[in-house]
């Protein structure tokens, strides 16, 4: 029979029996629950029957059920989404659980996990000096847990329900103005990797995108425009090291991108060089169709691209280093919009969800056409000149 003890008017404390382990430890559910003493012995009548209807199926279901740890969890949600998922992705949320979670609730168990439990992790990262970002993903990640603890009935009640994740700071986006981004063109000259600088600054690729360019996926026939067909990226692997091919990040990221005319002349003297490079290499060289490759055929990696390429090619530039590889990204969405380049066309180019995105997270650039927008109207109206 189930224990009932009152804290106060509207709080009663549940006690169900559970087992008694090999040292013969007696082993309790705990549940506070909020509501009239009626309420708490209507929880305590249903749980009772699902232990004993548990005990006469499997006699450990519902002991191990009760008695399984925040950490046990997460061994089994982990377990079951390693093959539903990138390696790569997987690979963070082991160690987003391991780093930040498991310290702190591990030894909590499951069952008495509470929102206030979550909160006190969430308050007690944030004193350790962890950016709300990364709060916010630990967050979503327990969210995702718990659903899926909910789908498949070890828990009955997501403790993240009323648990709200804490508020993300939007970084200041780092981009080239048009100035700027002409002086670190000029600077790619005297880099041996200036055609791949160029090329994403020119295109708006994520690096994994253009890293994982193939040759097939080229299409060069055109002297004055070239197109690039996403099709496949390339993924550095965290664990043990080394490279697979995988799909891109979304169906929006299946794609075709158009690029300058000037850069296609360039792309065919490039591949001349890489012909002899595969011809001195011989054997030795893999052959994976990259039209960016080391000297053996393999992709190139980003933090190498980084720091021997890109930042030297700032520095030359007299630009700030604190621009990342990815703002060649954010640089070629706002200089396209500043250009006058349709939203919508911009967004498909560069293989966002939706054009409201594109707006939202460039929404520095709308001031500026909106000038630039009044200017060519007061030009129609006052000069008869048609809007360009």
């Amino acid at each position: 029979m189930a224990q009932i003890i009152t804290r106060s008017q509207d709080k009663h404390l549940v006690r169900i029996f559970l087992n008694r382990d090999s040292q013969g430890k007696r082993h309790y559910l705990n549940r506070t629950i909020t509501g009239t003493k009626k309420d708490a012995q209507r929880w305590a009548r249903e749980h009772e029957l699902k232990r004993d209807q548990n005990r006469g199926e499997n006699p450990d279901t519902w002991t191990s059920m009760m008695t399984m740890t925040v950490s046990d969890f997460l061994d089994k949600w982990l377990e079951a989404w390693r093959h539903t998922t990138r390696e790569n992705t997987y690979t963070s949320y082991e160690n987003l659980m391991r780093l930040y979670v498991r310290p702190i609730l591990g030894n909590h168990l499951l069952m008495q996990l509470r929102p206030h439990h979550v909160e006190s992790l969430y308050r007690e990262l944030k004193a350790k000096g962890l950016s709300g970002r990364t709060i916010r993903h630990v967050h979503a990640r327990l969210c995702t847990a718990m659903n899926w603890g909910l789908t498949i009935e070890l828990i009955t009640k997501s403790p993240m329900r009323s648990v709200r994740g804490p508020r993300i700071e939007k970084k200041e986006m780092h981009f080239f103005t048009p100035e700027e981004a002409k002086r670190f063109l000029a600077a790619t000259e005297q880099n041996s990797w200036g055609l791949l600088l160029k090329f994403a600054l020119a295109t708006g690729l994520r690096p994994e995108e253009y890293l994982g360019l193939q040759w097939s996926a080229l299409d060069l026939s055109d002297p004055n425009r070239g197109v690039v067909h996403v099709r496949k990226v390339v993924i550095e692997l965290v664990k043990g090291g080394g490279w697979r091919w995988d799909d891109p990040k979304s169906r929006n990221g299946v794609r075709s991108v158009y690029f300058p005319g000037a850069l296609v002349t360039e792309f065919k003297r490039h591949r001349t060089r890489q012909n002899e490079m595969r011809l001195k290499f011989g054997l030795t060289y893999h052959d994976n169709d990259l039209v960016f490759a080391t000297g053996l055929g393999n992709p190139i990696g980003r933090r190498f691209l980084t720091f021997y390429h890109f930042k030297p090619t700032l520095r030359r530039a007299g630009l700030s280093e604190t621009m990342r590889l990815y703002d060649l990204r954010h640089s070629y969405v706002t200089l396209s919009l500043l250009s006058g380049v349709p939203p919508k066309v911009v967004s498909e180019q560069a293989g966002h969800a939706r054009v409201s995105f594109t707006l939202d997270t460039y929404a520095h650039v709308l001031p500026e056409e909106r000038e630039g927008a009044s200017d060519k109207l007061d030009r129609f109206l006052v000069f008869g000149t048609a809007p360009q």
